[in-house]
């Protein structure tokens, strides 16, 4: 079927990656831009062999050449893999340390060697949005977006599912109004980390409830949160045949009460008491989105 002509569209932004150098979005030819976002060890069962410079060889080994290609901020080991690789390539390439993105007090700044960009927003609160922000400011000035678009655009941007409040919605008949809820997708390693460090910036108790699928590392990604949470609650993800149970779940947890649950309903039970707290729900982008889906219909 022929691709329907669409009007008033300047760009289109096409993820891809997911299946390495046999992803169908390698075929596409002559991009404008290629981008990198944070590189690590997720869909490590795509690859062989299973290790970093493997990964990064299969994520920016197979770029276009005669394009620009962005790499967003990085580990510094893996930085260094993805400069060799690509040393080849006759891409202009835009690293990391071409542009910084500070967070001063309740608001952003914004910096490279043309531009001093101040923000003011209160929507980005993981240093990995702050950093995916800063990157998207970088190419937004390249292709030519004025700055005062910037400032008015990027407070109203709202990250769904991630590090997403929600105030609203079915799902806050089951809690009491001094009960925060808060979802986020994460599921490597990296994402968690991100998630618990702005967890650490909350002075109330942190509840958990976690749902992931069995293509993750469920071990060593709960164990980032072995001080966090003062009850965890396991949760199988609905009709996701790759999803690893509550009680599996339960048995990879480091968190002393930790107690598995049918559903999202039944976990929000188990933790509402009219009591100050912030409840998160994380561990699955499919989860996530299955609650989600539960908060509006």
């Amino acid at each position: 079927m022929a691709a329907k002509k669409q009007k008033n569209i300047s760009y289109n932004l096409i993820e891809s990656g997911l299946l390495f150098r046999k992803d169908s979005t390698n075929l596409w030819k002559n991009p404008r831009a290629q981008i990198v976002s944070n590189i690590n060890f997720q869909h490590k069962e795509w690859i062989n062999p299973k290790t970093l410079y493997e990964i990064c060889r299969q994520k920016v080994g197979f770029l276009s050449n005669n394009t620009v290609i962005y790499i967003n901020k990085q580990k510094p080991s893996t930085l260094k893999i993805i400069k060799k690789i690509l040393k080849k390539n006759k891409s202009k390439i835009i690293y990391p340390e071409n542009w910084k993105i500070l967070k001063v007090s309740n608001r952003f700044i914004y910096k490279d060697k043309k531009n001093y960009i101040p923000i003011n927003t209160t929507n980005i609160f993981s240093e990995g949005l702050i950093n995916n922000v800063g990157l998207a400011i970088k190419i937004a000035l390249d292709f030519g977006v004025k700055k005062e678009t910037i400032t008015k655009t990027i407070p109203k941007i709202k990250f769904e599912g991630r590090l997403n409040y929600l105030r609203t919605g079915k799902l806050r008949k089951y809690l009491h109004k001094k009960e925060n809820l808060l979802i986020d997708g994460c599921h490597s390693i990296t994402s968690a980390k991100n998630l618990n460090n702005y967890l650490k910036t909350i002075k109330q108790p942190i509840y958990g409830i976690w749902g992931m699928q069995k293509n993750k590392m469920p071990k060593q990604f709960i164990k980032v949160f072995e001080k966090t949470f003062k009850k965890l609650i396991t949760v199988t993800i609905p009709n996701e045949p790759n999803a690893i149970s509550a009680i599996k779940l339960k048995s990879f947890s480091n968190t002393k009460k930790t107690i598995p649950a049918k559903n999202i309903y039944k976990a929000l039970k188990f933790i509402s008491n009219k009591q100050k707290k912030t409840i998160v729900v994380f561990g699955s982008l499919y989860f996530v989105g299955d609650v989600l889906s539960k908060n509006e219909f």
